[in-house]
């Protein structure tokens, strides 16, 4: 239907005066994964004079405005006030990204009642989009804004009743952008660091195992080039993940790929968890300064200053190493040779038991026996118990739960998720304790290297030494509340639980 033909059935019952025109060209920011999206958000930046315009539209037709110099890279770059807030809430940490370009041309109308009063706007637009990465534009369809006017509810819903009747329009509820991308082959939520895959119960194991991988292997390399730009932290964050997954997922289903191809990825993947790992520490770190400076006394956050200026060096150097590392041969072999494998037909034979048998069947396996695993490490835990034991408990914790999300597909939702959020809330709460225990081990070793190098003044010295007190402190609360999580999660009734899922189809015990 022409915009035309819609303004002549508004006009039918609502006189139209035109207001003029305009073209405007706006940039379309989110964040890589979306977040905005997904909050039911729209950010826009156009520019005016030596600024910019932002334009922030929510699904629910609330809407803020501000003026900038630029357009924000982060929230926090905003000033304080409801605009930041509500970007901050859903952006979080995530660098705010150009995800299209739009030229608008713009038709404004008043619409009016009998007694010529304007009730309502309409604005008619047309636009091309492109991609920030590509000169291709594609023409985008019609859109008809319908803006009401305080005091005139009732005349603007009579208008929206008239459109959905006369024009059989409804109102777009899927956001602006959505139909921004559409025409240029993407869409919001194209991307997103949460694991997803649909198995079927009978395929065999070794074509599951590699569908698991190439998924894990798509999400690496998607965030690559953020990790070498350092768009983020949470580029970084997910591949790691990513490393991590694609590790665990070849040693805790065995009998599936050849030996040697276990022994050669797995080295691949351990160097490529050690060559990021300086890297991903050295940003958490600094993304704790802000909770540290908060737990001092007032005054004393202030002399974090020298350790935040310590830590953002020693971070740059680290990514600089990594980013040499990435950019080697041997990591460019790994990535080509592992999707190579992931590509070609699946092995079977004596050798590999496992590879042809039903995924369902394995699957139950291997969680049954990662479960028992944590239940024996567990139960043996006590007030006495060592950092060093509950971090392998973590370990043992965190392998279950990789497993029972690569195949979640396979069992019924409505039982496994319960189950993997109580293993969440319990690895958690194992990893806070063990973030405590390396925070204050790190602390430590970060007030040496500011001494001998000549950068630690006293008072930030003593700023730390009380952090550290308030980490131990810290630490024995954790300490008690993972036993207390701990005894409900062996509850009679979560055994069962765990029992009918998976040690109904595993073997023998």
């Amino acid at each position: 239907m022409s915009a035309h033909q819609v303004l002549m059935d508004l006009g039918e019952s609502f006189p139209l005066v035109p207001q003029g025109e305009g073209r405007e060209r706006f940039t379309y920011l989110d964040t890589f994964d979306w977040r905005l999206w997904a909050a039911g958000l729209t950010l826009a930046s156009a520019p005016r004079g030596r600024g910019v315009r932002l334009l922030l539209l929510a699904d629910d037709r609330r809407s803020w405005e501000a003026w900038e110099p630029h357009p924000p890279e982060f929230s926090r770059d905003l000033p304080p006030g409801s605009f930041r807030d509500i970007l901050e809430e859903a952006s979080g940490i995530r660098r705010l990204l150009p995800r299209a370009h739009v030229r608008w041309h713009e038709e404004r109308f008043a619409l009016r009642d009998e007694s010529q009063k304007t009730v309502a706007r309409v604005r008619i637009r047309k636009g091309n989009a492109s991609l920030p990465d590509s000169p291709e534009t594609a023409p985008l369809r019609a859109q008809l804004h319908l803006d009401p006017l305080e005091g005139y509810e009732e005349e603007f819903g009579r208008a929206v009743s008239l459109l959905q009747e006369a024009s059989s329009l409804e109102p777009w509820k899927r956001g602006e952008l959505t139909a921004i991308l559409a025409p240029l082959g993407r869409a919001p939520g194209d991307y997103s660091s949460t694991f997803g895959l649909d198995l079927h119960p009978e395929m065999p194991s070794g074509e599951a195992l590699k569908a698991v991988h190439r998924h894990l292997l798509d999400i690496l390399l998607a965030n690559q080039d953020g990790v070498i730009q350092d768009l983020d932290p949470e580029f970084l964050h997910d591949f790691r993940v990513a490393v991590r997954r694609t590790r665990s997922a070849l040693t805790q289903v065995p009998h599936v790929f050849p030996q040697s191809v276990l022994l050669r990825f797995s080295q691949g993947f351990r160097w490529l968890g050690e060559r990021t790992g300086p890297t991903r520490d050295l940003d958490v770190y600094l993304l704790r300064i802000p909770a540290y400076r908060e737990a001092l006394p007032e005054g004393l956050g202030d002399q974090l200053e020298p350790l935040v200026r310590f830590l953002s060096r020693k971070k740059r150097l680290e990514h600089r190493r990594m980013v040499r590392s990435l950019g080697t041969k041997r990591y460019a072999r790994l990535m080509d040779d592992w999707r190579a494998f992931l590509q070609s037909p699946l092995e079977t034979g004596p050798d590999l038991p496992n590879a042809a048998r039903p995924i369902r069947l394995v699957a139950s396996e291997r969680i049954w026996k990662a479960y028992k695993k944590v239940l024996k490490r567990g139960r043996k835990t006590n007030r006495k118990t060592s950092p060093e034991t509950l971090h392998r408990l973590r370990i043992d914790c965190k392998k279950l739960r990789y497993l029972m999300t690569f195949f979640e597909s396979l069992f019924p939702k409505e039982t496994l998720r319960p189950l993997i959020k109580d293993l969440k809330n319990l690895q958690d709460n194992l990893g806070d304790f063990n973030d405590l225990y390396l925070q204050r081990a790190s602390l430590l070793g970060f007030a040496g290297e500011m001494m001998a190098s000549g950068v630690a003044p006293p008072a930030t010295l003593m700023a730390m030494g009380q952090l550290m007190m308030q980490l131990e402190a810290r630490q024995s609360v954790e300490g008690e509340a993972f036993r207390t999580r701990f005894r409900k999660f062996v509850r009679p009734k979560k055994q069962v639980r765990f029992r009918s899922l998976f040690k109904s189809e595993s073997g023998p015990e």
